[in-house]
């Protein structure tokens, strides 16, 4: 797919996942509201399922990859093979059950056809369509975008034209304005195995050329794939709480005012969790953690509400514009 879907063009299917319909419900209100305003066509899918994530995978490989195969099996049910999931880990169970799956796949192992043709057998007999050809696409939210930069930017001029950005009310131009942030990749979405290398695993640039098409220049960020401890929140928080620690130092170093991230666990261990390392650490951090839809949602008309911004943790500190 060279260029997002138009709404006159084939719908591409949503896959939001557990978490953005929960703890995330802010990044997927902001997502839904970014892809309506750049005119995409997407359905969410019917009746999705939980794609399993860590648990499940641990537990059993074939049960992780038969729970999210089932979201793949309704994507086409309704007309889709390409899928967008904004949840990285979400992204990295489809992708893998798309990887297993797909009919174009030459390089698979022994063991990876003997998996396929168990799921296959498996959604057969549930009453699927396993004959015909598959050729699922499933998008991570960066890798989509990033793909279509030449939208969003048109977008923005367009938004720029009407009166000299009068669709954008003093806060959400004060916010764009003062905006210096730094970009956080975390440390899954470039080095999965099954993901789509569409990016250096190591100095990812995507996220900095996609805010660079809405007028907003990233600082340089030597952190932007270190580890913030994911979900070792919930069972070794110390060390969740130091690594996220020194992503927001290393934030600071570079004179940032903000972090730019896209993973629910990374935006919760960043925002929810900042209160928690300012009382361990003895430290006053104060440092707004946005979903990159939240601020593309701000620089193309939307407002605080309708990306949620009001909504953060750690809500910005924004000084007044002086006018006249």
């Amino acid at each position: 797919m060279n260029n997002i879907e138009q709404k006159n063009q084939k719908p591409i299917a949503y896959y939001p996942g557990c978490s953005l319909n929960s703890t995330a419900i802010d990044y997927n209100i902001s997502v839904k509201n970014l892809l309506k305003i750049l005119n995409i066509n997407f359905k969410e899918i019917k009746d999705w399922n939980c794609c399993g994530t860590t648990p499940a995978h641990n537990t059993s490989s074939e049960m992780s990859i038969a729970l999210s195969a089932r979201n793949l099996f309704l994507a086409k049910n309704m007309g889709c093979e390409e899928i967008i999931c904004p949840c990285v880990s979400c992204y990295c169970k489809l992708s893998e059950a798309s990887f297993i799956l797909n009919s174009n796949i030459a390089s698979r192992s022994e063991f990876e056809k003997k998996k396929r043709e168990e799921i296959l057998r498996l959604f057969k007999n549930m009453g699927f369509d396993t004959e015909s050809e598959l050729n699922f696409k499933v998008y991570s939210i960066i890798e989509f975008l990033y793909k279509n930069k030449d939208l969003i930017r048109q977008k923005f001029s367009e938004n720029k034209m009407k009166n000299n950005n009068a669709i954008f009310s003093k806060k959400e131009k004060e916010l764009l304005t003062q905006l210096k942030p730094v970009c956080y990749y975390g440390c899954v979405l470039l080095r999965a195995e099954y993901s789509t290398k569409f990016d250096n695993a190591e100095n990812p640039v995507s996220m900095e050329e996609i805010l660079e098409t809405v007028d907003i220049k990233s600082k340089n960020f030597r952190f932007k794939t270190e580890c913030c401890g994911a979900i070792l929140s919930l069972t070794y928080k110390e060390i969740a709480l130091k690594l996220s620690k020194e992503i927001l130092d290393a934030a600071l170093e570079t004179g940032a005012n903000s972090i730019i991230v896209f993973c629910p666990l990374c935006q919760q261990n960043l925002d929810l969790r900042q209160t928690q390392i300012n009382k361990r650490f003895k430290a006053n951090y104060s440092i707004p953690i946005y979903y990159i839809s939240q601020i593309l949602g701000l620089a193309l008309g939307l407002s605080y509400e309708d990306v949620m911004i009001n909504k953060l943790f750690i809500e910005p500190e924004i000084k007044k514009i002086k006018t006249g």
